[in-house]
């Protein structure tokens, strides 16, 4: 191979045609060498070309290990140290585009090994990328796609994480070589352009590449890049909004069904009216400005009276007798066609008349006339009728494609005119004639106008639509600047559309959110939005600006104690293809109401000693609003309460089903669904599809909004409480028989597709905290866009949720449109009752750019590590201090960072309930909970709690999901995440005295666990006893409660409801308590407000604000207070966890201060 360059030309020409065999490619023209100076590649191109037309199906294909082996003996360290730098360049990239042809090969196997082979080669030669993007064109456009390629495999093989394939694993090395190169050979970049991530609807783009344009604006380096990518969650990562948009009815008279759509659906639909066609006047023509005759009708109309008046002479001739011999016996013309019709001329003449368009003036002929028409001594020529020839395609008002230039062939005459515009206006039809112009053979109907397309998918229409808006927070700049705007971005999600938008937001200081949309991250872009824009692309620009209400009309509370603002706002646009037939094209204008909900912002405004407190010192997030029911769309059977997060079954008619107020396309998300009143197998708990959003299957069908949803079967995937799966009727044994007072989690991973739930329950007496594991798998909303994939990672073989069954291969089902899963709760038996918890969690989760791209990062930062020490790089006169890069600037400051952040001691990383049991294959919901004493203090008032409990205390556990536990618990405090006070339990004081699977997980408390010592510090705490100052809400400021229910309030001696609950005694209706008497105000754990009061004649119990279902008539009312704020204590109102710790916080500093700590 080294001595003789004819035999390395013939490996080389053996080697080229051997992969191109194997690849069943054919050589094209295109590969046309376009620099011919390199002799050595000239040769092997050559004998590629005279080997080109041998056929590739012989006796003896080639052998792909032979190939192999010929090309490691050509790239041999060998063969490397003995030829010629030149030399081994023109062979190694010779090689390379030899084996780039076979990523073209259709076969996955073959592209695998290219793609392994190339990237080797490339290692070695990084020049060799210039040289074949430079000769052959198909491979510069096959790597200039590549990343777009990769990173859509890398998001197909997303079920089988932590793990991929091996095809995956060489095209991913295949782009490290290519990007490798390019830093090394910027050159190469000349000949191929690489294009911006491209990808489809079943790919979502990332955030973070947003963010890295205008990070120096926005995100000034001041979060860990694992927060910013949405691997873990922090408080420094999102805020989440949830709430509703409602689009207002349009103010139109909606336009009839066409007709049309019934002929498309069976594939007669009419032609495109295009250049060349014949048109004529249509039904809209007289209704135009101005309209006159300029198709010639007049003409055609007084050539055909003229025509016809010599008609009737000839009739009249035709009344006198004829010869003999020119009539035959029966007195008809002989002289007929042989099959007994007319002649082809007078023919035509009869068929003018036929035409249904043109009328003829005496229907009552004789048959003496009719005869004259059969006769051929007298031929007449049809009339031409009044037709256009279309030229082009125009515009008409802005709006492309809805008119038509037409040159009228009697009057040669051009004009524009309608054909779809001004809100479905025809001005002229498609018709087909015969070749002399004279009958119309066909009309076709009019095609369906772009206002009868939109109101087919339910433009004009009034409906609302769920959204959820995640804020990323700064909080560097949230510090710096509290007094002025600021600008964030985030993702506002519209799950009846099964996208999410990128939108830009300012933060105003009166609480305000300006929030404009800019681009669609996931989800389709083209199609699906007519309900909102009124056409199926989505429209960018909308903005909302939406303020705190006065007077909260709160969905999750009845009072003014609410935890959370309201926030409303509007938007309202001109649709842009859209007009109103009615007004003769007037412009349309869509109207749209946002409103959503979000936890209390913290704000001090009193004063203490005449020191202002200002809490801005520290930033905490604040927890989402609790998910609820959805009011339009639950069965009839099924009723909602007052505050929407309970459900109860009233009638035994079918399986109702209730959807949430909250929908999930992309992402990682747990909630918890607590059963209050439940039979056996009478709960069905589970993610769906809503039926009739954009989204959701059944909207294929033509006017599929208008039909009412069946809810009365349970939809969707789920679980039935008497351990089973349910989907499509298909049941499965599965996890555990659930009771009532019982918790299941349901753990929805989006992006991988799978379906998981939790068990918080008592059996026997004991607590159990178990992973029931995954339920199903491949039924993530964008599907799997590549032959195999949905299956595998942490799927444990469950069934698949596409066929509701086992299979061992799953096809390629990439949404082209990804759709929603909403949670769903399934009541089948009177009585039975269900309640959201207010426990969830939510990440956005990872896209498969950002993988890929970590990865590619991984392999930059390897490289420079290594200094690109490469043996066609290291050369004598070459310093090797020199030659060894630097390692990148990025890679500094996030290392910086992560230092910085370990340094602090601020931050623990956890896993919860929703990681699922495998760490490695579920990422989103892992925690950085914040262990500072400020934020563990907010969340401790947060629950209501008389001291803070820091990171690192132990406490005993009494009560659980709002039940009183036999056997106490002992947990440890870890530490906060979004307001709320994260522990792991750490032993359970039972016989073995262990944890069931799953109890290890880190979770936190609510209200309602934390009442009448239900949680209790072990020893003295790290919290150094000081008094944390309770919430408004816990203790509100009233003129006292009134019974106003007939039949009194029931007082019972716990919090919660339920069978272990003494009844103590009742209070008459008409008796007010004074408010010294009330000492508590809380939600138990069904969301119900009750007050804990001392009543003389019965004693210290609770009560309820409202009748428990039914009509929930109101037990007490709040009257007002009388104090005129002399009194100090009025003054002292902690609205929000971050006042009751700031004031504790100073204490806290204080008694550090005071014990010398």
């Amino acid at each position: 191979v080294v001595k003789s360059a004819s035999f390395r030309h013939v490996v080389l020409a053996a080697v080229r045609k051997a992969v191109r065999l194997l690849a069943a490619i054919e050589y094209t023209s295109e590969e046309m060498l376009v620099d011919d100076e390199d002799s050595d590649v000239v040769a092997s191109s050559n004998n590629d070309r005279k080997q080109s037309n041998i056929d590739s199906s012989s006796d003896f294909p080639p052998d792909a290990r032979l190939t192999s082996f010929l090309t490691g003996l050509l790239l041999c360290e060998q063969v490397s140290l003995q030829l010629p730098e030149i030399d081994n360049i023109a062979l190694r990239s010779s090689l390379f585009e030899g084996w780039c042809v076979g990523l073209l090969s259709a076969s996955s196997p073959w592209r695998m090994v290219c793609s392994l082979t190339a990237a080797g080669i490339l290692n070695l030669c990084p020049a060799a990328l210039y040289h074949a993007t430079s000769r052959v064109s198909i491979i510069a456009k096959y790597f200039s796609r590549l990343e777009n390629t990769v990173a859509r495999r890398v998001w197909a093989e997303r079920a089988a994480t932590p793990v991929c394939s091996r095809y995956c694993q060489a095209m991913i090395e295949l782009l490290s070589s290519v990007k490798r190169s390019l830093r090394l050979d910027p050159n190469a970049a000349k000949h191929f352009i690489q294009d911006s991530i491209k990808v489809d609807a079943a790919t979502p783009l990332p955030l973070e590449s947003y963010v890295n344009k205008k990070k120096s604006d926005l995100f000034p380096c001041c979060e860990s890049w694992e927060w910013s990518q949405g691997w873990v969650s922090n408080n420094f990562g999102w805020e989440i909004l949830t709430g509703s948009v409602e689009i207002m009815e349009v103010e139109w008279k909606q336009p009839p069904r066409s007709v049309v759509r019934t002929l498309m659906d069976g594939g007669e639909g009419p032609p495109l009216l295009r250049e060349g066609c014949s048109v004529m006047r249509g039904p809209d023509w007289d209704k135009r400005v101005n309209a006159n005759n300029e198709d010639g009708r007049d003409l055609y109309e007084k050539e055909k009276l003229s025509k016809d008046a010599e008609k009737l002479s000839a009739v009249d001739q035709a009344s006198s007798p004829q010869p003999e011999g020119e009539r035959g016996s029966d007195g008809i013309d002989n002289e007929r066609d042989s099959g007994g019709t007319a002649s082809a001329p007078e023919q035509d003449a009869i068929e003018v008349f036929a035409d249904a368009s043109l009328t003829i003036p005496n229907t009552n002929s004789t048959p003496l006339e009719v005869s004259l028409f059969r006769k051929k001594k007298k031929k007449t020529a049809g009339t031409k009728l009044p037709l256009g020839t279309v030229l082009s395609i125009e515009s008409w008002n802005g709006i492309p494609g809805v008119a038509r230039r037409v040159r009228w062939n009697l009057t040669g005459q051009e004009g524009v005119y309608r054909y779809g515009g001004d809100g479905g206006h025809f001005d002229i039809i498609h018709v087909e004639t015969n070749d002399k112009k004279t009958r119309v053979k066909k009309r076709y109907p009019n095609p369906e106008s772009a206002e009868q397309c939109a109101a087919r998918y339910g433009f004009g229409r009034g409906r609302t639509c769920n959204v959820l808006l995640r804020l990323r927070r700064c909080p560097e700049r949230e510090v710096c600047t509290s007094d002025a705007d600021l600008d964030c971005i985030g993702v506002l999600e519209w799950p009846d559309f099964g996208a999410g938008i990128l939108v830009e937001c300012t933060l105003h200081t009166d609480g305000a959110i300006t929030i404009r949309e800019k681009s669609v991250l996931y989800g389709s872009k083209d199609s699906g939005w007519e309900a909102r824009f009124g056409q199926p692309s989505f429209v960018p620009g909308s903005v909302f600006v939406i303020s705190p209400t006065q007077a909260p009309t709160s969905t999750y509370q009845d009072d003014t104690n609410s935890a959370y603002d309201e926030l409303l706002g509007s938007d309202s646009f001109l649709v842009k293809s859209l007009r109103n037939r009615e007004d003769g094209g007037g412009r349309l204008r869509v109207t749209s109401e946002m409103r959503l909900f979000r936890s209390k912002r913290g704000s001090i405004t009193r004063q203490e000693g005449g020191i202002n407190i200002d809490s801005s010192f520290a930033s905490t997030s604040s927890p989402p609003p609790p998910i609820c029911f959805d009011s339009n769309f639950h069965a009839p059977s099924i009723s909602l309460s007052k505050d929407k997060r309970t459900v109860t079954c009233t009638t035994s008619d079918g399986r109702g089903t209730v959807f949430g107020n909250v929908g999930f396309t992309k992402g990682v998300h747990y909630w918890e669904v607590k059963l209050e009143k439940a039979e056996i197998g009478s709960v069905f708990i589970g993610v769906a599809e809503k039926p009739g959003s954009p989204s959701g299957s059944s909207q294929g069908s033509s006017y599929g909004f208008e039909s009412q949803p069946r809810l009365n079967r349970w939809l969707g995937w789920g679980f039935v409480n008497f351990r089973a799966t349910y989907t499509a009727g298909a049941e499965r044994v599965y996890g555990a028989h659930c009771h009532a007072g019982d918790t299941v989690g349901v753990l929805l991973d989006c992006d991988s597709g799978r379906i998981s739930y939790f068990f918080d329950g008592v059996l026997y007496g004991e607590h159990i905290l178990n992973d029931l594991g995954c339920a199903f798998e491949n039924v993530s909303p964008f599907g799997f866009n590549a032959d195999g994939c949905g299956s595998g990672g942490a799927g444990q073989g469950a069934p698949s949720g596409v066929d509701g069954g086992r299979s061992g291969r799953y096809p390629s089902n990439g949404a082209v449109r990804p759709r929603a899963l909403w949670p769903v709760i399934g009541l089948r038996h009177p009585g039975d009752r269900v309640t959201m918890s207010s426990k969830w969690m939510t990440s956005h989760g990872v896209d498969g750019i950002t993988v890929l791209r970590n990865a590619l990062a991984v392999d930059e930062v390897f490289c420079n590590y290594e200094g690109n020490r490469h043996a066609l790089y290291r050369t004598k006169h070459v310093d090797t201090a020199e030659s060894n890069a630097k390692l990148p600037k990025w890679f500094i400051e996030d290392s910086f960072f992560e230092y910085n952040r370990w340094k602090s001691d601020k931050w623990l990383r956890s896993s919860t309930r929703g990681s699922g049991p495998y760490k490695l294959s579920s990422y989103g919901l892992d925690v950085d909970l914040d262990t500072s004493p400020f934020a563990c203090a907010a969340a401790c008032a947060a629950i209501g709690l008389p001291t803070a409990f820091l990171p690192g205390d132990l406490v005993d556990v009494k009560r659980s999901a709002g039940r009183i536990l036999e056997l106490q618990e002992k947990a440890l405090v870890l530490g906060t995440y979004q307001g709320r006070l994260f522990y792991r339990l750490i032993s359970q004081k039972s016989e073995g005295g262990s944890l069931m699977e799953g109890g290890g997980r880190a979770w936190f408390w609510d209200e309602s666990e934390a009442v009448e010592g239900g949680l209790h510090i072990i020893g003295n705490g790290r919290g150094l006893s000081v008094e944390l100052p309770k919430l408004s809400r816990f203790k509100p400021v009233t003129g006292g409660l009134k019974i106003v229910y007939q039949g009194g309030a029931v007082v019972r001696s716990d919090l919660e409801i339920f069978d272990g609950s003494e009844n103590i005694g009742k209070i008459p209706h008409g008796i007010v308590i004074p408010p010294d008497n009330i000492i508590e105000r809380r939600l138990n754990s069904c969301g119900v407000v009750r007050y804990l009061v001392d009543y003389e004649p019965v004693g210290r119990g609770w009560i309820s604000s409202r009748i428990r279902g039914g009509k929930e008539e109101l037990i007490v009312d709040t009257l007002p207070s009388s104090s005129n704020g002399d009194d100090p204590l009025s003054q002292l109102l902690y609205a929000t966890p971050e006042d009751s710790a700031t004031v504790w916080y100073k204490n806290y500093l204080q008694a550090i201060r005071n014990n010398g700590c």
